[in-house]
């Protein structure tokens, strides 16, 4: 039986957005299980093409085995550069499904879910050296404070922080 990677939430809703042109040009911005550039490619013809991007060497082995496709082994915010580089002016859509992966929270090694006994990992691109457990455990209270407040929109950030990071746990994450 496959292993389901991630399964998009809204299929129909997605592809109705991005209104698929046969021959147009498309970019999914966060590949993953390619469960969204599957559904662009069954409406692009033959002169369409997609590019899919993804940090997450995980997702490379879902990459499509068509001429129309390109798989992109980076991060998106590279997207212009790269489409430059191939000579792409212009696209006529960009997908992009921002947050963490089914495949990602059921993977105990990747650190993203509290179900799983497992260090605190939480890295989207695995080659990049810093994760999550080493920024708690090295960062500054109000380095944290400030990451917490400003990027994870906690409110109260200090007293969260002094209750759950007042001092390097024991243990570490």
């Amino acid at each position: 039986m496959e292993k389901i990677y991630h399964r998009p939430v809204l299929p129909i809703e997605s592809m109705d957005a991005l209104n698929i042109q046969p021959d147009g040009i498309y970019v999914d911005a966060t590949f993953g299980g390619g469960g969204h550039s599957k559904l662009i490619m069954e409406q692009l013809g033959t002169n369409g093409k997609l590019f899919g991007f993804d940090q997450d060497q995980d997702a490379m082995a879902n990459a499509l085995q068509d001429s129309r496709f390109t798989i992109v082994p980076g991060n998106f915010r590279y997207l212009r550069r790269f489409l430059k580089m191939h000579a792409v002016r212009t696209v006529d859509g960009i997908l992009a499904d921002l947050g963490v992966s089914s495949h990602q929270l059921d993977e105990a090694t990747r650190g993203f879910s509290y179900r799983f006994e497992a260090k605190l990992d939480m890295r989207m691109n695995q080659e990049e050296a810093k994760t999550a457990a080493l920024v708690l455990n090295t960062y500054e209270a109000d380095a944290l404070q400030k990451m917490f407040s400003e990027y994870g929109e906690v409110r109260n950030s200090e007293n969260f922080i002094s209750k759950h990071c007042g001092s390097t746990p024991d243990k570490g994450f």
